[in-house]
């Protein structure tokens, strides 16, 4: 299948995956790197202070600190992704962190012009998957009640169950449902990923 004008650009590194957003935009998702931290900076610094609140509870949080740590992943307790635009910038960080032998917290940043295109729930549905694999069995976030984006997210690809806690909203879900999410299993073919194929968000 020949890839899509532009998608050489957002995935020029042979270890990242290619997928379109619903708006046919291609985007290339790989795992982070300890080399990423500048980039992840640049990133967090574009968002909007809204998003910023929404993620990270508050607007004026330590973007460098959240950088370090979001680069810091090991695959192992800490794994992430980053998605890349065709101007190699990231546009997209999402990581699980666990919580206990079979939990683990799953958390999601989206640059403010990508949201509503699948973007997101593509990022939760490959993260349960590698959790999956990795004896992870339950998903949960904690969530600004406000935040219906994301809470649309969780509710409209993984059936989690929801509790409010504090003034704050906490989801649940089996990494399983991965399988659930709107085109979460079009992630299960990696030999047509690596012949250059591209999967679509949905």
């Amino acid at each position: 299948m020949t890839p899509p004008a532009g998608a050489g650009a957002a995935c020029a590194d042979a270890a990242c995956e290619l997928f379109l957003l619903r708006d046919g935009r291609p985007l290339a998702l790989r795992t982070v790197r300890a080399a990423d931290e500048l980039l992840i900076k640049e990133f967090l610094d574009r968002l909007s202070l809204e998003t910023r609140r929404m993620r990270f509870f508050t607007a004026c949080c330590n973007l460098s600190a959240q950088a370090h740590r979001a680069a810091g992943a090991d695959g192992a307790e800490h794994f992430g992704f980053v998605a890349l635009d065709e101007q190699q910038r990231i546009v997209a960080h999402a990581c699980y962190v666990r919580a206990g032998p079979r939990r683990a917290e799953v958390a999601v940043e989206v640059a403010d012009d990508l949201h509503h295109l699948g973007l997101g729930t593509h990022l939760v549905a490959r993260l349960a998957e590698v959790a999956a694999l990795h004896g992870i069995e339950r998903f949960f976030a904690e969530v600004l009640p406000e935040n219906a984006e994301m809470l649309t997210v969780f509710h409209d690809g993984f059936a989690p169950t929801q509790r409010l806690v504090d003034g704050i909203t906490e989801v649940e879900f089996p990494t399983s449902n991965w399988l659930l999410a709107p085109g979460g299993a079009v992630a299960t073919d990696r030999a047509e990923l690596d012949s250059g194929s591209r999967l679509t968000a949905r």
